[in-house]
C-alpha cells in the first residue's frame, strides 16, 4: 500500500504546484498591463504658435468678412496631463496692425477707422481666467481687453489629437466700441450697403482660435 500511495501523493503535489504557478503568472501579467498604461503630458508649442481668425459681418443680410491677425504673442506655463491646466496658464497680446483680410485697402481701413477709433487699442490683451472640461472638450473663459475695457469672454474648445480649437463670439458693444463700429461703417460706405439700400456693420464678431500643443506620452 505504501508503494501505491507515494506516487499518488507526488502526482497530487505536482498538480497543485502547477495550478499555483499559473495563478501567479496571471497576476504578474495583469500588473504588467496596468503599469504600461500610457500617460500623456501637454504643453504650449511656441514653434506652432496660435492662429486667431475672425469673421465680421456687413449689410442687413449679414454677409461675413473673414480675417486674421498675423502676429499673436503667447506665453504659457509648464506641461500637464490636463489640457485645462495648459489653457489656464496662457496669456497673450495681439498687435492690431497685424490685421490681415487678404485685402490691403480693407486692412488699412480696419486698422485706421476701427481700431484707430478706440482708446489704446494698438494691442489687444488677453489671458485665460479658467477652463472647465477634459482633454476632448470644454469651455474657456478669457479676460479680454479691447478699447481699454476688460471683459470676460467665454469660448468653447474641442481637441483633435493635440490640436485645440476655440470658437465663440464677442460683441463690440460690450467693449464700448459702438463708435468704432460706426466709424468703420461710414468709411466703408457702399461696400457695406445691401440690396435694401441700408448701410450696416454688425457689432458681433465671431472668433476661431487654434493652436497645436506639444504631446509627450510615455
Amino acid at each position: 500500500m505504501r508503494k501505491i500511495f507515494l506516487p499518488i501523493a507526488v502526482v497530487t503535489a505536482l498538480i497543485f504546484t502547477s495550478c499555483g504557478g499559473g495563478e501567479k503568472s496571471e497576476t504578474a501579467e495583469e500588473t504588467t498591463t496596468e503599469n504600461t498604461e500610457e500617460i500623456c503630458f501637454y504643453s504650449y508649442d511656441e514653434a506652432a504658435g496660435a492662429q486667431v481668425r475672425w469673421t465680421a459681418f456687413k449689410t442687413s443680410d449679414k454677409i461675413g468678412v473673414g480675417g486674421q491677425f498675423d502676429q499673436v504673442n503667447v506665453t504659457a506655463g509648464e506641461k500637464s496631463t490636463k489640457i485645462t491646466d495648459v489653457l489656464e496658464s496662457i496669456k497673450f497680446n495681439i498687435p492690431t496692425s497685424s490685421t490681415n483680410t487678404s485685402n490691403e485697402d480693407r486692412d488699412s481701413k480696419i486698422v485706421a477707422s476701427f481700431f484707430g477709433a478706440m482708446n489704446e487699442t494698438d494691442i489687444i490683451l488677453g489671458q485665460v481666467k479658467s477652463a472647465t472640461g477634459d482633454n476632448t472638450s470644454g469651455t474657456c473663459t478669457f479676460y479680454l481687453t479691447i478699447n481699454n475695457i476688460e471683459k470676460e469672454t467665454v469660448l468653447d474648445y474641442t481637441v483633435e489629437g493635440s490640436t485645440v480649437k476655440l470658437t465663440g463670439e464677442i460683441d463690440m458693444v460690450d467693449f464700448g466700441a459702438e463708435g468704432a463700429v460706426a466709424s468703420l461703417n461710414e468709411i466703408c460706405g457702399a461696400l457695406h450697403t445691401g440690396e435694401d439700400g441700408v448701410t450696416k456693420t454688425w457689432s458681433v464678431v465671431e472668433l476661431a482660435i487654434e493652436t497645436t500643443l506639444k504631446k509627450d506620452c510615455h
